[in-house]
Order: C-alpha cells, then sequence, then structure tokens
C-alpha cells in the first residue's frame, strides 16, 4: 500500500505486507515500511524520518497492524484528508502491490 500526501509532492509511505505460513500452515504477516521522502526535506531535517521503518516496526509489536498504519497515516499527516479524499475522490492515493 502506497500513501501519498497531495500536500508534499515526492513524499510517499510505502507499507510492504507479506504472508510467511510455516510448515505447519501457520500464517504470520511481515509488514515492512519504505520511505521516499524529497531532498529537500532531508536536506531541512523537517522530520525524523530516518528512524520511520524502527518505529513502524515498533509499533506493530505494540500496538498491533490497525493501529499502527492509524498512527502512521497521521504522522503522515492524512487524517484529515483520508474521509474527505475517499468520499469525493482527489488525486490522494492508495495502491496495493
Amino acid at each position: 500500500m502506497i500513501l501519498r500526501n497531495p500536500k508534499l509532492p515526492g513524499f510517499e509511505l510505502m507499507i510492504v505486507w507479506k504472508i510467511h505460513i510455516d510448515e505447519e500452515g501457520r500464517t504470520t504477516p511481515v509488514l515492512d515500511l519504505l520511505t521516499k521522502v524529497p531532498e529537500q526535506v532531508l536536506e531541512r531535517k523537517m522530520a525524523p524520518f530516518e528512524n520511520a521503518p524502527t518505529c513502524f516496526r515498533s509499533m506493530l509489536l505494540l500496538f498491533g497492524i490497525e493501529t499502527a498504519i492509524e498512527n502512521l497515516i497521521k504522522v503522515a499527516g492524512l487524517e484529515k484528508s483520508i474521509p474527505a479524499l475517499l468520499t469525493r475522490g482527489s488525486n490522494f492515493k492508495s495502491s496495493f502491490n
């Protein structure tokens, strides 16, 4: 799933979701976070995006998948936009790979 904020061009958060199935048929979700941050943002050190994948993994362990993703959306500044964007349609993109 890719999250893009229309107010921050070039900024993307990608959640990579894999399912691990062991020999006994037990399934375990494996999620990772990849970030794409414009160089201007990194140069200004406007936000600590370097640790985002590690923080996301910690949130997964502490709070579970749903809450971790909700918090990620809040951090990305999309929490107010999503309900309106989903009902009206817009350039907010969420895609599953």
